[in-house]
């Protein structure tokens, strides 16, 4: 399954059951968020922390091995018991268990020498969808203006496979290093697309422009991140502005506002009263007025 084109969600539709002499059914995994799975359109329990670890540590390895050591020290700590290698086991043989009963008859987890491994190339997993289509849009955005447009579907696309913090209910110090990789990955993600964004607006090209705008702050939000949300609601509320939707564009101004107050950034804070000023002009140029400016459709 490939990266790029996999759907990233836990229970896809339409897949083939686990029945003998069928194809296997395709595993998803996801990450990005509280921790699921599914096989085949089917949801798939992955019953307490224990289990949210190993197979999340597993997925994170990208079909290499991880070893009885790494998963124990992820679910104990420093307080490993000594029965932690079977205690592993059957974690590892309840998980195959509830994959062959969702459908999917094939070898998932397998065992090696040292630990366990799992076999990718029969999942699809968010976190390596996200990262894939991360480094794809970074591609088409350095290609050249003809690229600018499929970036910023490439960029909305990996953030929209986001369903809360990543690995959430695993925990773990061992775990924590890969989420906030991810997290700082998503922030870079949303700050590039307000970059595609800024290209679609001044190329005229406004649908797009707007949806980079409102997702890359939607990012921001769920990051808590104040310079971003400051940043993509000041975007948002200019664009707004030129399309004369004075409501809408104070709003975000209004947000802008607040979250440069926040964290101390004078320049944004010194960039938002030039746009309310503008926008007071705008009000006072054509009072009521709503989208003057056409909204641009995609180029053909």
């Amino acid at each position: 399954m490939s990266a790029v084109t996999a759907t990233g969600t836990a229970t896809p539709a339409g897949a083939q059951g686990g029945f003998p002499g069928a194809a296997a059914a395709p595993v998803t995994l996801a990450l990005l968020g509280p921790v699921a799975a599914g096989v085949g359109g089917r949801s798939v329990a992955v019953d307490g922390r224990r289990q949210r670890v190993v197979l999340s540590l597993l997925a994170l390895a990208r079909g290499r091995v991880v070893s009885v050591r790494t998963l124990a020290d992820a679910i104990w700590g420093e307080r490993t018991p000594l029965s932690a290698r079977p205690q592993i086991a059957l974690c590892v043989r309840a998980l195959r268990a509830a994959f062959r009963g969702a459908g999917h008859g094939e070898p998932l987890i397998v065992g090696a020498a040292s630990g366990y491994r799992l076999c990718v190339e029969q999942v699809g997993v968010d976190v390596l969808d996200f990262d894939a289509l991360v480094d794809a849009a970074a591609c088409s955005a350095a290609a050249g203006p003809g690229g600018v447009e499929e970036a910023g579907e490439l960029y909305r696309r990996a953030l929209g496979l986001w369903r809360g913090p990543a690995l959430d209910g695993v925990g773990g110090r061992v775990t924590e290093g890969e989420a906030a990789r991810l997290h700082a990955r998503r922030a870079a993600a949303a700050r590039a697309l307000l970059d595609v964004g800024e290209t679609l607006l001044a190329d005229g090209l406004f649908d797009e422009a707007e949806g980079a705008f409102a997702d890359a702050l939607s990012a921001g939000e769920a990051l808590d991140d104040l310079s971003l949300i400051g940043e993509g609601a000041l975007a948002l509320g200019r664009l707004c502005r030129m399309l004369r939707r004075t409501g809408r564009a104070g709003r975000s101004l209004a947000a802008a506002r607040v979250a440069f107050l926040r964290v101390g950034d004078a320049g944004g804070m010194g960039r938002v009263s030039a746009e309310i000023v503008a926008l007071a002009e705008c009000v006072a140029e054509a009072p009521g007025a709503v989208d003057l400016v056409p909204r641009q459709g995609r180029r053909a």
